[in-house]
């Protein structure tokens, strides 16, 4: 279960997203051709992965945070805000530089926006990011697969079964309780579902 965790980690989200969009929805990037794909999902995993894991190892490394997964609520503040940055710089630079059309920047945005809430959330209750992250991915399909017909094929599914394994490693390892991982299922769901109906 702990490869599960470490597999559909949440600043792995962005990455797998966008690749299940560019794969299955090419005709919402006109700009993007396909053979420069894999270097903007590379960009993707650069800016919305790679650089916030590199803060919270640095985190860890001066002992601001006790270990990487997080597991102190109150220890969740700061690697929050630099990924809150990391994604709001990301959108601006996929927005104003990249010129990517509205489906990608209203997910990018929604996730910034989204990390902002689960930030303010975690002050008083643990929630589960995980949970919240990969639900939130279902979300954003769900939501496009009833507003444009988009067929995903298989990896809407796929999606739903990581998304369960993803939560119930959460329980399994004792990280969660299970109103925290509900919580957080429910919240990434609903908020990234609703944000695609009403915003695009």
């Amino acid at each position: 279960m702990k490869i599960v965790s470490v597999v559909f980690h949440p600043l792995l989200m962005a990455t797998y997203l966008s690749s299940i969009l560019f794969l299955k929805a090419p005709e919402f990037f006109p700009r993007v051709l396909p053979e420069l794909v894999p270097k903007f999902v590379l960009i993707v995993f650069i800016t919305t992965c790679l650089m916030p894991a590199l803060s919270i190892f640095l985190l860890r490394t001066f002992s601001y945070i006790s270990n990487l997964e997080l597991t102190q609520r109150n220890e969740r503040i700061r690697p929050f805000i630099f990924i809150a940055f990391y994604y709001a710089a990301a959108s601006y630079l996929f927005a104003d530089k990249l010129r990517m059309g509205p489906l990608f920047m209203t997910v990018m945005i929604s996730v910034s926006i989204l990390i902002v809430l689960l930030l303010v959330i975690t002050r008083w209750f643990k929630i589960s990011i995980h949970s919240a992250a990969i639900w939130g991915g279902v979300g954003f399909i769900a939501a496009l697969i009833v507003t444009t017909g988009l067929d995903t094929g298989c990896f809407f599914y796929l999606l739903i079964l990581a998304a369960g394994l993803t939560s119930s490693s959460r329980l399994f390892l004792g990280y969660h309780q299970p109103k925290e991982v509900w919580f957080g299922a429910m919240f990434g769901f609903v908020f990234s579902f609703l944000t695609i109906v009403l915003f695009f």
